[in-house]
């Protein structure tokens, strides 16, 4: 049942922590190393009290991440960059393709309301792996998703447009998303995300999750 009747099933705020997913999407050490503070913290901080309140209230929580073990399909635009740059360098160091640290998963993680969700590289969207879609839509019976990850113009921009048109509601947390381009950044979340999805502050987000 909806937690807040007073709004429309067209917002988020409608659907409580029984309908709602949080995806957190490619927080890998190569990225989040490539961030300066403030931002850099104030990205951590976010991330982790999404987290924290997901596991207290029973959202389902999605690592969605890029398995760097599989190579990008031929017709990939990276396909080159990956052998010449991406590839070298995750297997000279394969910290640098892991999650970071303070936000992976627990070690003995089970079940549904915590799972970790691989795709190949190349693609933006997180859908790409096929198991995604069905597991939010049948398995857990999620109908608003929230969205945190880097990059802003990469993993964020692909899954939030998809998330969309697979009817999910949408959304991107502001203070969880980072680009290496602060113009495209702004842009995003003021221009282009706000057109079919919601961007909120944390503390918004925060309350999307509370129970039921």
């Amino acid at each position: 049942m909806p937690r807040n009747e007073t709004v429309t099933p067209n917002q988020p705020a409608y659907y409580g922590s029984s309908q709602t997913a949080l995806l957190v999407m490619d927080y890998l050490n190569i990225l989040v190393d490539m961030m300066a503070n403030p931002e850099r913290q104030t990205l951590i901080d976010s991330v982790n009290l999404l987290l924290a309140t997901a596991r207290k209230n029973k959202v389902p929580i999605i690592h969605c991440l890029i398995d760097s073990n599989i190579d990008p399909p031929s017709t990939s635009k990276i396909y080159e960059q990956w052998f010449t740059t991406n590839k070298p360098a995750f297997e000279a160091n394969p910290k640098l393709a892991q999650e970071y640290a303070e936000f992976a998963p627990p070690a003995n993680i089970t079940g549904r309301l915590e799972s970790v969700s691989h795709r190949l590289p190349g693609p933006r969207s997180a859908f790409i792996n096929k198991d995604l879609l069905p597991f939010l839509r049948e398995d857990l019976g999620v109908k608003s998703l929230i969205l945190g990850g880097i990059g802003t113009s990469g993993v964020v921009l692909g899954t939030a447009l998809q998330g969309t048109d697979e009817d999910f509601i949408v959304t991107v947390v502001e203070d969880a998303v980072w680009d290496p381009n602060a113009q495209v950044n702004r842009d995003l979340l003021d221009v282009v995300f706000p057109v079919s999805a919601w961007v909120v502050s944390t503390k918004e987000a925060v309350g999307y999750m509370k129970r039921d």
